[in-house]
């Protein structure tokens, strides 16, 4: 399905934000200088985009619950007003949105990205400076969230014109590292979280993108070994460059990306997640180019037998526009299978193509759904309770983080069917909680962690 925005969108989110359980779709319209939302309809299509003013020229967006009232936000990279919009969520009208704030990042932010980088339980907000080489950092107020700093504390990235950015925990010590696209230099620069003070970096370590003007990345665990993985669309490169994390050293990166061709003309975004149900993650791009005709998103396969081998090649997807920009992975219509939304930069629309292959087991449970979750939203245990008539023998409890990657796997035991989880560990984000049990029992709920 194809829907019209506002001029030049290029960034797209898709999540849940007021309060149905389905992800609903934000998209920044650059030209316009506005910001659409587009709230679902329950079965997979969207209402008409309504529009609110959020500053000039938005690019990226991301939504995250920064003021913690249990509503997603809206987070948008102003890059000729030289910060980040935060447009809060209404505590009283739930989807709609409060007038922007803007937090300045000493540059033009093209790119940001949100998660606790100093571990105080408060979603922080980085935003990569299109020029000056640098990221800026902005923390939240343990006292009063969804209060960030009038200045943010500036990082040299290694190189101007970077466009993309990400958080990741890439050296396994349990704090939320810096990933970069280092621009014109067709590097990534990896910022390790020094912890102490926490919330500051280390200098960058620049890689090889194995392209000479990276345009976005994504971090996640393409090679199913515990460690985060980066993953680069090549922009005009027309191919995804992968750097898997080093097995003895984790945090260090090869010198230079294994390279993917995409076989479309670019690959200006990427996002990662498992688009077919084998458990590996699979890599999504979208395919900007000015006015083209053959404009699509791209799907690579990971290998089920060999994880971070994609031997397939894309497979490519119209994108039911023009210069199809950003792309986002949700399960828009409940079918238990990750949709990919993406914006038509020079046709003004946003476009949901739906999966329509295999992501649950061809037996699931009767019922959508037989856990409950208490309390959901949750921040440090939640408790996975089953009903009556769900087996209570040879059960596995599952999470999967919006990546599509098993962040925790264990046996459900204890008195009639609980088991209380740990999530301590856990970044703040919407998962998938999973019951697989004998003969394709599978029963599952959404999880808020904030």
């Amino acid at each position: 399905m194809v829907y019209p925005v506002g001029d030049n969108p290029q960034g797209v989110a898709l999540a849940d934000v007021n309060g149905d359980t389905r992800p609903d779709l934000v998209v920044t319209c650059s030209y316009a200088s506005s910001v659409n939302v587009l709230l679902s309809q329950l079965d997979g299509t969207f209402a008409p985009a309504l529009s609110y003013a959020i500053g000039s020229f938005p690019i990226r967006v991301t939504l995250a619950d920064v003021n913690e009232d249990g509503l997603p936000d809206i987070l948008a990279a102003l890059q000729w007003n030289g910060g980040i919009a935060v447009m809060l969520n209404s505590s009283t009208a739930p989807g709609a949105f409060l007038p922007p704030t803007i937090l300045f990042t000493q540059g033009n932010p093209r790119s940001l990205a949100v998660g606790d980088i100093d571990r105080d339980g408060h979603l922080d907000i980085v935003g990569l400076n299109l020029n000056g080489g640098t990221v800026g950092v902005l923390l939240n107020s343990a006292a009063a969230p969804g209060m960030f700093p009038a200045t943010a504390t500036t990082y040299a990235t290694g190189g101007n014109n970077a466009v993309g950015v990400a958080l990741g925990d890439v050296n396994g010590d349990g704090w939320l590292d810096l990933v970069v696209c280092g621009g014109s230099t067709g590097k990534i620069g990896v910022l390790l979280n020094q912890a102490a003070p926490a919330g500051t970096f280390a200098p960058v370590v620049s890689y090889g993108s194995g392209a000479s003007y990276p345009q976005d990345l994504a971090v996640g665990d393409v090679n199913a070994d515990g460690r985060a993985d980066i993953v680069v669309a090549g922009g005009n490169d027309a191919r995804v460059g992968v750097l898997l994390n080093s097995t003895t050293t984790p945090g260090v990166f090869p010198a230079m990306a294994t390279t993917y061709a995409t076989g479309a003309q670019a690959a200006y975004s990427v996002e990662l997640g498992d688009m077919n149900g084998d458990r590996q993650v699979d890599i999504v791009t979208g395919s900007y180019v000015i006015n083209s005709i053959s404009s699509t998103v791209g799907v690579l396969v990971n290998s089920a037998a060999a994880p971070g081998i994609f031997p397939a090649g894309f497979r490519h997807f119209a994108s039911g526009g023009l210069s199809a920009h950003d792309v986002a992975l949700n399960d828009a219509d409940g079918d238990g299978r990750l949709d990919i939304a993406t914006v038509n930069y020079s046709s003004s629309t946003v476009a949901v193509l739906r999966n329509t292959g295999t992501f649950l087991p061809a037996t699931p449970s009767r019922r959508p759904v037989e856990v409950s979750l208490f309390p959901n939203p949750a921040r440090t245990t939640v408790t996975v309770r089953l009903d009556e008539t769900a087996p209570r023998q040879g059960l596995q409890l599952v999470l999967v983080d919006a990546t599509g990657r098993t962040t925790n796997h264990k046996p459900v035991s204890g008195t009639n069917g609980e088991l209380v989880v740990e999530l301590k560990q856990q970044p703040a984000g919407l998962y998938l909680v999973r019951v697989e049990g004998p003969k394709g029992y599978v029963a599952t709920q959404r999880l808020v962690i904030e």
